[in-house]
């Protein structure tokens, strides 16, 4: 007991709805799947097995939809506008955007407007100019899973020290899911934030940042990361320190590395996304809006709190992840627990 999460925390407010919302206006693809669409899908880096889902749903949903998909990832803010004006340039029908920061990549989206180009945004939201929906899982959710496996964690220990490794804290998604993480942990006493420092997403330098809060903190008790690589860098500076299963880490995505870890007890939790719903779900709604339909503004996409116990759990068949995810996060906890991670 003390440790794990001990019931799923399906966190999305809309529950087993959620895909039915995400492929609502499917019909509007079938009816020109002869026609072709030219979408452009502008991702964060693809090494990152979260990513490369989103990117996979919707090159899947491309194919149902009679859409060519194409794809830049980059976590360069820079790249990430270049991309979308270029796409503008090419005059695409709709461009799907997960901007790595939500501000630096408001001109392109006016670029779009201003073009009548669609544009869709997923994962995190642009903080400027018009799109025809927002899909993604709720950070606030994800960070609120995270911090109260924290909180579990540290139950029994006092002061409980806590090191972050952040992403980019220009990213909307990151920063809002470390809110919520912050403030779960935050009501109570016995838990103490010893550090943070920022990564650029970069798994090197996560690897440096957890290594530097481990040797500032012999003590140190728990390391949230932002995203599932980070927390996988946590878990090897963890491991170098001599003390593997004995901090606890917090990360996000549910990628299979991840769950890997999280399978054998060198995580405590992933915050469980679900890429190829997003992705597919994005498609979808760029055909729809292509077609003039109105779209709502946000559209949300499940969640789930991944906790070592309730990934055994599930694989031992002692419970049942819920219907409407079972699928898709049993496949991925096979994978991770023979090792045979996708590598991109």
């Amino acid at each position: 007991m003390g440790r794990t999460l001990r019931t799923a925390l399906v966190l999305t407010l809309a529950g087993t709805l959620v895909a039915t919302a995400l492929v609502a206006n499917a019909g509007a693809g079938h009816a020109r799947v002869v026609a072709r669409y030219r979408i452009g899908l502008v991702l964060p880096d693809l090494s990152n097995l979260y990513i490369a889902g989103i990117r996979d749903g919707a090159v899947a949903q491309g194919k149902k939809s009679g859409a060519d998909i194409l794809v830049k990832g980059t976590n360069d803010a820079a790249g990430q506008t270049n991309a979308m004006l270029a796409y503008v340039g090419a005059k695409v029908d709709a461009i799907i955007v997960d901007a790595i920061d939500g501000n630096a990549i408001v001109p392109a989206v006016k670029a779009a407007n201003k073009a009548n180009i669609p544009v869709i945004a997923v994962q995190s939201n642009v903080n400027g100019g018009q799109t025809a929906t927002f899909i993604a899982g709720r950070e606030d959710h994800a960070g609120v899973a995270m911090g109260s496996d924290a909180v579990n964690w540290c139950k029994n220990i006092n002061p409980c020290k806590i090191g972050i490794v952040e992403g980019i804290r220009a990213d909307q998604s990151g920063a809002e899911e470390n809110k919520a993480f912050r403030a779960t942990v935050g009501k109570h006493s016995n838990i103490k934030i010893v550090g943070a420092a920022e990564t650029q997403y970069d798994p090197a330098k996560a690897l440096n940042v957890a290594t530097n809060l481990l040797t500032a903190n012999p003590d140190l008790n728990y390391i949230y990361a932002w995203w599932d690589p980070g927390g996988a860098a946590a878990v090897k500076a963890i491991q170098a320190k001599g003390k593997l299963g004995k901090i606890g880490v917090a990360s996000q995505n549910g990628d299979c590395i991840e769950l890997g870890l999280v399978i054998k007890g060198s995580a405590s939790v992933t915050a469980a996304f679900f890429p190829s719903i997003i992705g597919g779900g994005g498609v979808t709604n760029a055909v729809a809006a292509i077609n003039g339909k109105k779209l709502p503004k946000y559209i949300e996409a499940p969640v789930l709190g991944v906790s070592t116990q309730l990934a055994n759990d599930w694989l031992a068949g002692k419970s049942q992840p819920p219907a409407a995810l079972k699928a898709d996060i049993m496949k991925r906890l096979q994978e991770a627990k023979s090792g045979h991670c996708p590598t991109k």
